[in-house]
């Protein structure tokens, strides 16, 4: 049986886009910085910004709005070797109306860069799924906040995509090192010894495309498999598709994946 072919850099923002489009994720994510995080930032004067694994900036845009509500100087450094993403981030940056006093992209993985300066708040969302040594990258990040600066780590918990990738991104890639869930990185803070605080925002996902099997359903499967799975065993697909129905509540005759993100955050304290 042939494998999935990986996806090109632009395949994968294009399966974002339509995976974004229908979820309620990014939602609950903006309302939990509107209503939980972003009043323990209030007050300060200034902010300067660190964004590891930027990706195309959906995440990033949001964040910028909200925190130049309560903090008028912001300085803000990107972190993706990602080349495609970091193109489409500056053009919607370029057109987003936001003046922040600096703004920069670096095209490096993190860890492969020396940053001499200390950062306010740091936040690596959706992004340890792509970095080899998570355990190493989670410590560094850990250390980097300024006294009373932040660290925040979203990332998808073990319900949702994670039981697809579970049973079939071995079989569609021969490898799963791009699966990894919060309950992976609550291990790693156990064996760090690291206090940190846990939240969990319910959020879900209408996959009723994928289950029609029409173009923008393949795309979010896609984006789940992280591969081109139009290649694939045409029986192989089916069963994915199978599982994925078994998963999912029905509503209205169409299906929704229940797909929680979990959200960890430490606040370094101010000795």
């Amino acid at each position: 049986m042939s494998l999935a072919v990986p996806l090109t850099d632009k395949e994968y923002a294009e399966c974002f886009n339509a995976f974004k489009m229908l979820s309620t994720e990014w939602t609950a994510m903006r309302q939990w910085l509107a209503q939980e995080f972003l009043p323990l930032m209030a007050g300060r004067e200034s902010a300067k910004v660190m964004s590891i694994g930027s990706g195309t900036g959906d995440f990033d845009l949001v964040l910028i709005r909200l925190l130049s509500k309560e903090i008028p100087s912001i300085s803000y450094t990107a972190l993706d070797p990602n080349q495609e993403h970091n193109r489409i981030f500056s053009e919607r940056y370029g057109v987003s109306g936001l003046d922040l006093d600096s703004f920069r992209i670096i095209p490096r993985p993190f860890g492969e860069v020396d940053l001499p300066e200390s950062f306010d708040l740091i936040h690596m969302t959706h992004c340890l799924y792509y970095i080899p040594d998570r355990k190493e990258a989670i410590l560094q990040a850990y250390n980097l906040p300024n006294p009373g600066g932040f660290l925040l780590i979203f990332h998808q918990t073990s319900m949702g995509i994670n039981e697809i990738q579970r049973k079939y991104m071995k079989r569609v890639k021969n490898d799963e090192k791009e699966m990894f869930s919060a309950h992976d990185i609550l291990r790693i803070f156990s064996e760090l010894g690291l206090k940190f605080n846990f939240d969990i925002l319910i959020s879900d996902i209408d996959v009723t495309d994928c289950i029609a099997g029409n173009e923008n359903g393949q795309k979010i499967l896609n984006f789940f498999l992280e591969s081109r799975l139009e290649g694939l065993d045409r029986t192989l697909q089916e069963e994915i598709i199978q599982t994925l129905k078994s998963i999912c509540r029905v509503e209205g005759g169409r299906y929704f994946l229940f797909h929680p993100c979990g959200i960890f955050w430490i606040r370094r304290m101010v000795s």
